[in-house]
């Protein structure tokens, strides 16, 4: 990787004036969430949307601004780069994290309430590592669209795969009717919709229910350095343009 990338990119997010005051708003409410003694980790509910803000930008813009041709003129090698940039991304949101963490164990020790710090440091681990499978599908879905294409694709696969899931398990008790058909092949295959859910908590798993999962842990780390593999070589095959388009 590249440290001056990483530092960089950093750099770009805590000078940006709406991150800072998305991330000052997290810490706020993670402060006030642990003053009335909220359950611990619920404070990181709030963070999907402040990390999909956060990983929308990785290449995709640079594509559509053209500046990416110019910082590729640099001797560094694109996979190079873009692990760096998601090393950067995944930093800041630690950083912020680790911010709303501190700030959550700081407002109960004030106030007097109980610290889970198992609780409490599960959900941020989690959320953690939620971060780099999220930036790195970001990475992934970058890497061949341009622009801000990557947040429609990953909540439109979100939103995709859930409604598929639920429609075919809904048509699966159908034994009347016009589908009754489909249904009986679906009762018959429950592999189809089995592999629907196994792909939707791949790519959106759900938050584990027990601090500290390793299985969790494995397969959230798992999906993102395949996503990784796979956007480092779409991203080194892609043309770049000279200019904006």
């Amino acid at each position: 990787m590249s440290a001056t990338v990483i530092l960089e990119t950093l750099r770009r997010h805590f000078a940006h004036i709406a991150y800072v005051a998305a991330g000052l708003l997290i810490v706020i409410i993670a402060a006030t969430m642990a003053a009335v003694d909220a359950p611990a980790g619920s404070t990181f509910q709030v963070f999907s949307l402040f990390m999909i803000i956060a990983g929308c930008q990785i290449i995709g813009p640079e594509f559509s601004s053209g500046t990416l041709q110019l910082i590729l003129s640099k001797p560094i090698h694109r996979s190079r780069y873009l692990l760096s940039r998601v090393a950067g991304v995944v930093l800041a949101l630690w950083i912020a994290i680790a911010l709303a963490y501190t700030a959550d164990v700081a407002a109960r020790a004030i106030g007097g309430h109980d610290i889970a710090w198992r609780v409490g440091g599960g959900a941020a681990v989690s959320i953690a590592a939620e971060a780099v499978l999220l930036v790195s599908l970001m990475a992934l879905f970058g890497a061949f669209t341009r622009s801000y294409m990557n947040v429609a694709l990953y909540l439109g696969g979100q939103i995709l795969l859930s409604m598929v899931a639920g429609v075919l398990q809904m048509m699966q008790r159908m034994e009347r009717g016009a589908f009754s058909a489909f249904g009986a092949f679906l009762r018959a295959h429950p592999g189809v919709v089995n592999t629907i859910r196994t792909i939707d908590q791949n790519l959106y798993p759900d938050a584990p229910r027990i601090p500290f999962d390793r299985n969790w842990l494995l397969l959230v780390f798992s999906n993102a350095a395949i996503a990784l593999l796979l956007a480092c070589v779409i991203f080194r095959r892609r043309e770049v343009p000279y200019g904006a388009d």
